[in-house]
């Protein structure tokens, strides 16, 4: 048999199992487990490239929240442009290919309500090699309002494990039927947060998430956004490291983040030191006494 047929059968098999996964409606772990053996024997045809073979998984164990925002070079630290149409990446492959290594280090990616609606986001390593065994990082959202319920998101509908936060004030002044936890997708209630009480909206502990992943696990929190999420955990002081991403791009019409080095600095964060990615500028921050994972080559964690 030639090395293209091989190639081929193997890619074939590899597709399959994972088709076969979803055809038949297996549980999240089954359908976790059979995505990375596939994952495994499509890399196994492909061999890994050169650019692979260098983001190999850090061994440091890091626990504690990490924060990962990227922005424009405006100085009112732009995250998305309203003039386009849709959401662009913005920031060099090589600064992508670090989010997917911190993803990978992280026992869960959280984001807030807006990112899913706006991204239909995955959230999911994809751009490097998971560990030996290891599985996708649990993804998590917060929905105070149960606003995403009932959408068509992938993020729903992938196979991974996802834990969805949500007001339990805010169920009942919707009075909706609450959504049932299954296999992948679990829903968890909070009581009502002292903002609530006092600004009459609805939203989210930071630290009672926080210390609620804690008791199912997830000691590694890699918070990705977006600026109200970023904003509320930076505020609550829960962040213990932040990765800041600015792009030599300036967007025509910039969101703001509505946060600045003030931010940073109050929620008790120094920067430590930068480098360059691929053309974009990456800022390192970290709490006060607490050492950066790799603190004699930041750029080399994660």
């Amino acid at each position: 048999i030639s090395v293209t047929m091989a190639l081929k059968l193997s890619l074939w098999a590899a597709l399959l199992s994972l088709a076969t996964a979803f055809m038949h409606g297996s549980s999240c772990q089954h359908t976790q487990r059979t995505n990375i053996d596939a994952r495994s024997e499509i890399k196994s045809a492909l061999k890994l490239s050169a650019s692979e073979e260098n983001n190999e998984q850090s061994t440091t164990i890091v626990t504690g929240v990490t924060l990962k925002m990227a922005f424009d070079s405006s100085p009112v630290w732009g995250v998305a442009d309203l003039s386009e149409t849709k959401s662009e990446r913005f920031t060099s492959p090589e600064s992508l290919d670090m989010v997917h290594r911190l993803r990978r280090e992280s026992s869960a990616v959280l984001v807030g309500r807006g990112t899913v609606e706006f991204d239909d986001c995955s959230l999911s390593v994809r751009r490097v090699e998971l560990g030996e065994g290891q599985e996708q990082p649990v993804r998590v959202i917060l929905d105070p309002s149960l606003s995403l319920v009932g959408g068509e998101y992938a993020i729903f509908n992938d196979g991974l494990k996802t834990i969805v936060y949500y007001s339990q004030s805010a169920a009942q002044d919707k009075d909706v039927s609450l959504p049932t936890s299954d296999d992948c997708v679990t829903f968890v209630p909070l009581a009502q947060s002292e903002d609530e009480k006092n600004d009459k909206i609805h939203s989210l502990s930071p630290l009672e998430i926080v210390q609620d992943l804690a008791t199912r696990g997830l000691t590694h929190i890699m918070v990705e956004g977006g600026p109200a999420t970023a904003r509320a955990f930076l505020h609550s002081g829960v962040v213990d490291r932040a990765i800041l991403v600015r792009a030599p791009v300036e967007f025509q019409e910039p969101v703001p983040a509505q946060m600045d080095e003030d931010t940073m600095k109050t929620a008790g964060l120094n920067m430590i030191g930068t480098s360059d990615m691929g053309g974009d500028v990456v800022e390192y921050w970290t709490r006060e006494g607490l050492e950066w994972p790799n603190p004699d080559n930041l750029s080399s964690w994660p």
